[in-house]
């Protein structure tokens, strides 16, 4: 994942916010085990994996997952060149199959462009001069 963002996962709902950008993403359904199983070197391995965990579905997951890894590199959630070439995903499978969402939201953007934390390193807080 790109480490300019903050993820975690909130009932089963992956909600990532890039901080340079102030947008907001959500992610439902099964996609949310292909992100947690991220970083991979396979993309269509693990939608496959996933794809045949759920006999009955197998076509649209593919094409509802394949969807949302486009759009997770399209809005640099993820890259590929970043992903290790070894590395194992580690799919955690849900108990049965929920369809996937993916959604960008830009309605909070001035207000997670505006706090603070941004320009907070290893070093702390940035001090700003008043001068004027």
């Amino acid at each position: 994942m790109n480490p300019r963002l903050a993820a975690d996962i909130f009932d089963g709902e992956y909600i990532i916010a890039n901080l340079d950008t102030g947008l907001y993403y959500s992610i439902q359904g099964l996609a949310v085990s292909m992100v947690n199983a991220l970083p991979f070197d396979d993309e269509k391995e693990v939608i496959m994996d996933l794809a045949t965990a759920f006999p009955e579905h197998t076509a649209i997951i593919e094409n509802e997952l394949n969807i949302i890894f486009s759009e997770l590199q399209n809005e640099s959630i993820i890259k590929l060149n970043a992903m290790p070439a070894d590395a194992k995903s580690k799919l955690l499978l849900p108990e049965k199959y929920v369809i996937s969402h993916f959604n960008r939201y830009a309605d909070m953007q001035d207000l997670l462009m505006l706090d603070p934390i941004h320009d907070v390193d290893e070093e702390g807080w940035t001090v700003q001069n008043d001068q004027k």
